[in-house]
């Protein structure tokens, strides 16, 4: 009896414009209904008046669609007449005595006849006839299509690099490999898993079959691994693989007359011949012998980065007789599963495979820090040292991407301890875990070396200003490219940074720079400088009791941080400095990201030999000598906005406020306004949430000439009125020099000012 739904998919099917004809050939009393569907294929002219192209595909193509009782929870079967040719590539596997099935979809059949019913499975049926007539089935710009194996036995763990690096060299061989596997039968349903991660051959001669139980239809035991492949070359002909054979092995014969194809009957017959000698007169419980082809293919096979294609099979092995009795219907499909290594992780992420493992160093391995790191891991290019003197509290679970372990004692192990667990099953273990506090680390020579061993980089998540500084300006023997990665604005807000090639600008150049750039966007600003966001930046220090905020919103922007790291290629020196900005729209869910490139600095001086450090950004430089250029005859001049480090002793400019309108400009000198001005200061404090402030003034002077003694006046006063250094910058025609002055105790007299002129060049 043929359903309703399955009779409208029959009436719809026959007005199809690539069908000739619909039959209803079996018509089952539960529903099930069996047709043949005529399909026209589109056959080029030089084929038409034979009806058939050279690669088998007739004009008129009758396919079978069996139809289940269920129909259309399930999708129909299909099959094509049983003497298609089966060379071509996207034909599913099964035995040679029953009718080929086509793979018309990458994916599932039935999501395709939800989607787009029908006519949607008949679309890309008949564009699948019309390919075949072709043999275009397969696309050569996405690589070489492995061998279907949709019905799969049993399963197999391998290593796919050491395997293919058995048929690097020119001849052919096989080798035998000592495997263990655990199997399980529920009814009639069997299943082997193979562990194969071994590439060290064994003599065939102590190669052990056998297996004991150890639990309800569950045994565990030992057995062995073939691996074959043809030589280079043959008669000085490379020998490749290029035709496309579907799976129909089922029994040994099948399994030796592949061999043949693939061009290693002799090495497979040998050690056949070899084992079945060994295990001659015995018979134990079944036991798997795995059979993996080695096949050079003409284009790397899809989904990796090699031409070697692994055919895997397993012979489900009695007695030795079941490698000579070519009847036997043992071999089964095996898939070979790659064990999880870096090239496997970096494929898998769409990386390159085969670069090395880039060192660099986590410094913070709390919420933050450790997503990261494990999102680096998973492509492949996990941290190789981990800084954290901080262990696991219970509220940490939270937010944190490692998971508690079972057993209680292990409550409070080290955070560092506990992030190297999770790398090391990712193939990653850290070379080093410090459990020591960075910031003393900066303050030696050893712990400099500890922190970033020679050509690491090394990336702070820890959120901490001290650190950031401690970093920045400790006295690097050879300095690693530097990045910092942490969360702003209770949360909301997302920053990474990445220091220039040798330190300019540094990672306090580059926060300075972000301060300005978040103050000129006044959401941004507002969420990042609110009263709530500045009690804590969310890295090392964000505890999930005292700032609660859940895993799903921190994951969010975490993994973008992870995202923006690996886009930076960390941690590859950049001639120019990066800031990102990436924050959570209002619904929580939507994201967006800036990027901002930071050019090198100009240092008027390091401050290295203990002095004072002026720093300037590139905007900066480029504000100042436009002003000098619209005022080519006289003095000019303004404020200048940026932060102090206390740690660095160093002024960071990153902003100007320009001279107020009664200021006076002459040849002479500048005499810097009142009007605005206070104001202007004003609004610098409150867009910034203070983070940026007046540091002092500049102007220029038209030739090349330090402070004079008004410049060294105006500098005590001023120094005078505040409690770090005060700043006056003076632009040169080529360069620039600096005046840096700063009283200690209340109301001191411009004598006991501190005085140093500094400059880039030697003024």
């Amino acid at each position: 009896m043929i359903t309703v739904v399955t009779a409208r998919a029959l009436q719809l099917a026959g007005t199809h414009p690539s069908v000739a004809a619909v039959r209803v050939i079996e018509d089952a009393a539960d529903g099930a209904v069996t047709a043949e569907i005529d399909v026209r294929t589109q056959l080029p002219a030089a084929w038409r008046m034979a009806g058939v192209s050279p690669f088998g595909a007739r004009g008129i193509e009758v396919v079978t669609f069996a139809f289940p009782a269920v129909y259309p929870m399930r999708p129909p079967f299909i099959t094509l007449r049983h003497d298609f040719n089966r060379g071509h590539p996207h034909i599913n596997p099964g035995p040679s005595n029953e009718p080929p099935v086509p793979c018309i979809v990458d994916g599932s059949l039935g999501e395709l006849l939800q989607r787009r019913g029908i006519e949607g499975v008949l679309d890309q049926l008949a564009d699948w006839l019309d390919r075949a007539s072709t043999f275009t089935l397969n696309d050569p710009t996405r690589g070489w299509e492995p061998v279907r194996r949709d019905g799969i036995d049993d399963v197999m763990v391998v290593d796919g690099a050491g395997l293919r690096s058995f048929a690097e060299g020119d001849g052919g061989g096989s080798v035998l490999l000592r495997t263990g596997f655990v199997y399980r039968e529920d009814g009639e349903k069997r299943l082997y898993l193979v562990d194969q991660r071994s590439c060290v051959p064994i003599d065939p001669r102590v190669a052990s079959f056998g297996r004991v139980a150890c639990g309800l239809d569950l045994w565990r035991g030992n057995g062995a691994g073939i691996v074959v492949w043809a030589p280079r070359e043959v008669a000085g002909v490379p020998f490749v693989v290029d035709e496309y054979m579907p799976e129909t092995v089922s029994t040994v014969g099948d399994l030796i007359e592949r061999s043949k194809r693939y061009g290693c009957l002799s090495h497979l017959d040998g050690l056949f011949s070899q084992l079945a000698v060994g295990l001659h007169g015995k018979t134990f419980e079944p036991t798997p012998l795995t059979v993996t082809f080695l096949v050079r293919r003409p284009r790397d096979v899809i989904g990796t980065a090699s031409a070697i294609e692994l055919c895997p099979y397993l012979i489900h092995v009695r007695s030795g007789e079941d490698l000579i009795k070519v009847d036997r219907p043992v071999v089964r499909h095996c898939a070979a599963l790659e064990q999880i290594s870096l090239p496997i992780l970096r494929r898998a992420s769409g990386e390159n495979e085969a670069p090395g493992r880039a060192p660099w160093t986590l410094v913070g391995c709390g919420s933050v820090g450790s997503k990261i790191g494990v999102h680096m891991a998973r492509r492949g290019h996990g941290p190789s040292v981990l800084v954290d003197r901080g262990v696991m509290s219970p509220h940490n679970y939270a937010r944190h991407a490692v998971f508690p372990h079972a057993d209680s004692i292990r409550a409070s192990e080290s955070k560092a301890s506990m992030l190297a667990e999770v790398l090391g099953r990712l193939q990653q273990t850290p070379s080093d875990k410090i459990e020591e506090d960075a910031v003393a680390l900066c303050g030696t020579v050893e712990g400099r070396a500890k922190l970033a061993p020679r050509d690491a980089g090394l990336l702070n998540t820890t959120a901490s200003a001290v650190l950031r500084e401690a970093l920045a300006f400790a006295p690097w023997e050879e300095r690693p490219a530097m990045g910092e990665a942490h969360l702003l604005g209770a949360g909301r807000v997302a920053y990474a940074s990445f220091e220039g090639r040798s330190g300019n600008p540094s990672i306090s150049d580059l926060a300075v720079a972000s301060y300005r750039l978040i103050a000129e966007d006044v959401e941004l600003a507002r969420t990042v400088f609110s009263a709530e966001a500045e009690a804590v930046a969310i890295g090392q220090g964000c505890s999930a009791i005292t700032f609660p905020m859940p895993d799903s919103r921190l994951s969010a922007l975490t993994a973008g941080l992870g995202e923006v790291v690996a886009m930076r290629h960390f941690p590859q020196p950049s001639n120019e400095g990066e800031i990102r900005l990436g924050r959570l729209g209002a619904d929580g869910l939507s994201q967006s990201w800036t990027k901002e490139t930071v050019p090198p600095w100009t240092i008027v001086r390091d401050g290295a030999d203990g002095g004072v450090g002026v720093r300037m950004s590139a905007r900066v430089d480029e504000a100042i000598r436009a002003e000098i250029a619209a005022r080519p005859c006289g003095e000019t001049g303004g404020v200048i906005v940026g932060r102090f480090s206390q740690i660095g002793n160093t002024f960071h400019i990153v902003d100007l406020l320009p001279a107020p309108p009664d200021s006076t400009f002459s040849p002479e000198r500048f005499v810097l306004g009142t009007i605005g001005l206070k104001a202007a200061i004003r609004k610098v404090l409150k867009d910034s949430g203070n983070s940026l402030y007046v540091l002092g003034t500049w102007h220029n002077h038209l030739i090349k000439v330090g402070p004079s003694g008004l410049d060294a006046a105006t500098a005590a006063g001023l120094a005078m009125r505040q409690f770090f250094p005060v700043l006056m910058l003076i632009a040169l025609p080529e360069g620039y020099t600096a005046l840096v002055a700063e009283a200690f105790g209340a109301g001191a007299p411009a004598a006991a000012l501190a005085e140093e002129r500094i400059s880039a060049d030697g003024v």
